[in-house]
């Protein structure tokens, strides 16, 4: 899979001589309601499937006091739609100056570069500047143009669409059984680059390290792991820190939370 940064794509484009399919979103956790909606990306055999995202959830930069945490970090979300068939990724790292592009310029720009014969989006979505452009706007746009619009709809769970911000409330209770069901996945935390230190012979993570979004203070069963080795323990998170009951002899690269010792 090829990943190019927004900034370098606007200066010089993509080589691609072929037609494309595109679809543009946060596709934060990338959970089973994106993941039909990446199949529906995937659907055309001869185009190239193209994904436009973002490094880090818009709202951490528009919303910092109220916003939970990312789901996934850039690279396992990377990795995520690798693993379902995506030849390439514009990685946006948002910015105010982003903000302030209109949905119609953004696909202007995707256009200029890219032979776009297929595009996708959820029916909710809204593209550019305080959401200017919607699913339909954008297909009301495209159609005249031969270019074919799906829209898709959103996935229903439980009587409720599966959205990226019931997976954050699941987690934040503690609730990893609703988080694994609408994210299709264990709820995972990447470690990668994040030390563990030490007060009073007690390993501890500094909350503050970790960006993604995890569960409100109490205790958990965990599984630490790096390279298929893995060690069960137990962690207590506080306001400023989560700690460890025991830590294994191997810098972890991942956390994930299997339950919550509350209940």
């Amino acid at each position: 899979m090829i990943v190019i940064d927004w900034n370098k794509f606007v200066d010089e484009g993509l080589e691609s001589n072929g037609p494309v399919s595109f679809t543009t979103g946060v596709f934060d956790g990338l959970h089973r309601g994106h993941h039909q909606l990446i199949d529906c990306l995937t659907s055309v055999p001869e185009n190239m499937p193209v994904v436009a995202t973002f490094v880090s959830n818009p709202f951490r930069l528009l919303r910092p006091n109220i916003y939970k945490g990312d789901i996934s970090t850039a690279s396992q979300k990377l990795k995520l739609l690798d693993d379902r068939g995506c030849q390439v990724v514009i990685l946006i790292d948002f910015s105010l100056e982003f903000s302030k592009l209109s949905g119609r310029d953004f696909l202007n720009i995707i256009r200029r570069h890219l032979d776009m014969s297929h595009l996708v989006l959820g029916k909710d979505h809204k593209l550019g500047k305080g959401g200017d452009t919607t699913a339909i706007q954008a297909r009301s746009m495209l159609r005249p143009e031969g270019i074919t619009v799906d829209i898709v709809e959103p996935l229903i769970d439980g009587g409720k669409p599966v959205s990226s911000t019931r997976i954050r409330s699941a987690i934040e209770i503690g609730d990893f059984i609703t988080a694994r069901r609408l994210l299709g996945r264990r709820h995972v935390i990447d470690l990668a680059g994040i030390p563990v230190e030490t007060k009073d012979n007690s390993p501890y993570l500094r909350r503050n390290n970790i960006k993604q979004v995890i569960p409100f203070s109490g205790g958990y069963a965990v599984t630490l792991e790096k390279e298929g080795k893995t060690f069960a323990t137990k962690i207590k998170i506080y306001e400023d820190r989560i700690e460890f009951e025991n830590k294994p002899d191997f810098q972890a690269d991942t956390l994930t939370f299997n339950s919550n010792l509350q209940e």
